[in-house]
């Protein structure tokens, strides 16, 4: 289940070049949901911080 969820967000990270915010809309799920599993499964946004 986790090579799956982990798969999913960085397929919707990469189809929204990083974009977090798009990301979590596109997966419907919260932006600090999303940033907690970028974490838990040790993923990057790929894009610099503002």
């Amino acid at each position: 289940m986790d090579a799956y969820e982990r798969a999913l967000i960085a397929e919707a990270l990469a189809g929204q070049d990083g974009n977090v915010a798009a990301a979590a809309d596109r997966l419907g799920i919260p932006k600090k949901t999303l940033y907690d599993k970028l974490k838990k499964y040790q993923l990057s946004s790929g894009r610099a911080p503002d």
